[in-house]
C-alpha cells in the first residue's frame, strides 16, 4: 500500500491534541528503554515514527532525525523545497552527517504560506508554530519530504 493513502489520517491524528500526546508518551517510553534518555530530549524521530506507525505506514522504531529521513526516502519519499512544502509533509533540519544539537524532524499539519507552518513533533504537547526559516530561534528547515503519489 501506498504511504500517500494514509497521509490524511496522519495529519488528523496528529492534529488532535490527545492523539499527538498518546503518541509523545508511547515515544518517552520507548526512548527511555532503547537508551535511557529523558523525553523529549532527542524524541523528535520516535515520536514522528509512533504518529505514523498509528496512522498505519509501516515504519520501524526509529530514534534519530536523519535515519527517519533516510527511511522515509527509501520508502519513496520525495524532497521538496522549503517553501513549497504542503500539509502532510515531513520537514527535516538534518544535513549529511548526525549533529545531535541541531537535527529534528517534524510532520506538517498546515503550511500558512512559504514560511510559517503549524507542526506536530516532540517539542510541544499540542500542535504548533515553526517557521522554515528557523525564525524564533530553531534550526532552519533544510527540505521537506512528501509520500510518494501526494499531490505536489
Amino acid at each position: 500500500m501506498a504511504d500517500k493513502q494514509f497521509v490524511e489520517g496522519l495529519v488528523a491524528s496528529a492534529a488532535n491534541p490527545e492523539e499527538l500526546l498518546a503518541a509523545q508518551h508511547a515515544a518517552a517510553q520507548k526512548l527511555l528503554r532503547f537508551d535511557g534518555e529523558r523525553y523529549p530530549t532527542d524524541g523528535c524521530a520516535i515520536t514522528l515514527s509512533c504518529l505514523l506507525q498509528a496512522a498505519g505506514i509501516d515504519v520501524a522504531d526509529t530514534y534519530l532525525a536523519l535515519s527517519l529521513g533516510v527511511l522515509l526516502e527509501r520508502r519513496g519519499w520525495m524532497r521538496v523545497a522549503c517553501g513549497r512544502q504542503e500539509k502532510g509533509d515531513v520537514g527535516s533540519t538534518c544535513g549529511g552527517v548526525i549533529n545531535h544539537g541541531t537535527d529534528h524532524i517534524f510532520l506538517v499539519l498546515e503550511a500558512m504560506g512559504k514560511d510559517e507552518m503549524v507542526v506536530a513533533d516532540n517539542q510541544a504537547p499540542v500542535p504548533h508554530f515553526r517557521y522554515a526559516s528557523g525564525k524564533g530561534g530553531k534550526t532552519p528547515t533544510k527540505f521537506f519530504l512528501r509520500a510518494p503519489g501526494a499531490k505536489s
